[in-house]
């Protein structure tokens, strides 16, 4: 399921299959971005993404003085850094 054009796939971050996997999109992502540099072409960025936390925070809401579990910030980040998070979500945009 392709989410938007610029998703390239999900990964573990316990897996150290899946580490290289992202190492070897990085490195190919900057090897390309030193062949397009002679060019008048778009730079790629690799961004990765947390998804599905492992461990969420406690929320207090002030207006209704309840309290809940996130687990991700009010600007749409997990809670906790890519550290906290069960997968890794790939995506290579280009950077006009």
């Amino acid at each position: 399921m392709n989410r938007t054009k610029s998703y390239v796939c999900t990964l573990d971050p316990k897996s150290t299959s899946d580490m290289e996997k992202l190492a070897e999109i990085r490195k190919t992502v900057s090897t390309s971005n030193k062949v397009l540099s002679y060019t008048y072409a778009p730079r790629l960025r690799v961004t990765v993404r947390g998804r599905r936390p492992i461990e969420k925070s406690v929320f207090y809401n002030r207006i209704t003085g309840k309290t809940a579990y996130t687990g991700y910030t009010s600007g749409g980040g997990i809670v906790g850094g890519l550290a906290n998070a069960s997968s890794l979500d790939v995506y290579i945009h280009e950077v006009r």
